[in-house]
């Protein structure tokens, strides 16, 4: 047996509660001490939704690599209002006379691909007037019904979606987990903003590729640090689950917040100046390797 298939031999057995009462004690143990370590995150606290636990850890978007994201995206909501609904990008048009608070950003991480679990659901909205960032958080693997059932709820209360690549990815993905563990949502039925199929009809033809890491770097001048690769993320969570090491975890959080906050900010770029990429707020962003360090710091 290889590690992979060790790995989903593993999944399986403790969903079919294959465990010994020594392994269970065991688990038990590991699992209060990392949920107190956990804990210490900032923002993080246990929620309770029809009686499942589950992590979430809400942050404060005061203010990423200097720009005020939430002015950033109100702005620029405004100028596609005002705009000649013709001249705006179709990609963009969903986005079209909706406030910020309208608007949910949606970035999943998951146990490898398609069909595999889903343990972090990452969401940026406004919340009690707040521009926030909550990641909801699977401390295991059972605990991603209680992660999909939260945001189900938390995306009743907006009318637009906001995606990196969602189309092809993220809501397919929800959408087959949420069937299995019986989840009511109406995601799919939502206006849905996927940034990746503007940022190439505006971008394609002068960037290497429209993946988020090199629109970051080329579009806002972002050079990420302490992060871990997407591939990586999915042994990392299995690592954690076996291990209660939330020093594992911590790179994971970092990654997907930072996914949510540059994803927000180059929807502002492509709503500015009515879906025109249109310079991004007092900064040019071209200091990236001066600014990846702020990346690290600030934002988890």
């Amino acid at each position: 047996m290889n590690g992979g298939d060790g790995i989903r031999e593993g999944i399986a057995a403790f969903l079919r509660g294959d465990r010994s009462p020594h392994e269970r004690r065991v688990f038990s143990s590991r699992r209060k001490q990392s949920t107190d370590r956990l804990l210490e995150i900032p923002g993080a606290k246990i929620e309770t939704i029809e009686g499942k636990r589950f992590l979430e850890i809400e942050r404060n978007v005061d203010g990423f690599m200097g720009v005020d994201v939430g002015d950033e995206l109100r702005s620029a909501l405004r100028r596609l209002n005002a705009s000649n609904p013709e001249s705006v990008d179709r990609g963009i048009r969903p986005a079209t006379g909706w406030d910020l608070s309208d608007l949910v950003v949606l970035d999943l991480e998951t146990t490898g691909f398609w069909g595999c679990p889903i343990f972090l659901v990452g969401l940026l909205l406004v919340e009690k007037g707040r521009l926030v960032t909550q990641q909801l958080v699977a401390r295991d693997y059972p605990e991603e019904e209680a992660i999909l059932l939260a945001a189900s709820r938390r995306l009743d209360d907006r009318s637009v979606l906001v995606t990196m690549n969602g189309k092809s990815y993220d809501v397919p993905c929800f959408r087959d987990r949420a069937v299995l563990h019986r989840v009511s949502h109406r995601m799919g039925a939502m206006p849905h903003v996927d940034i990746l199929h503007p940022a190439r009809r505006r971008w394609a033809s002068v960037l290497p590729n429209c993946r988020l890491k090199t629109l970051e770097r080329f579009m806002l001048g972002i050079h990420r640090t302490g992060d871990v690769p997407s591939s990586e993320i999915p042994s990392v969570y299995h690592r954690f689950t076996a291990t209660g090491d939330v020093g594992l975890l911590r790179p994971v959080l970092h990654h997907s917040r930072v996914d949510l906050l540059t994803t927000a900010m180059l929807l502002a770029r492509l709503m500015s100046a009515g879906g025109r990429a249109a310079p991004f707020g007092k900064s040019s962003f071209s200091r990236g390797e001066a600014l990846s360090a702020t990346v690290s710091r600030r934002v988890l």
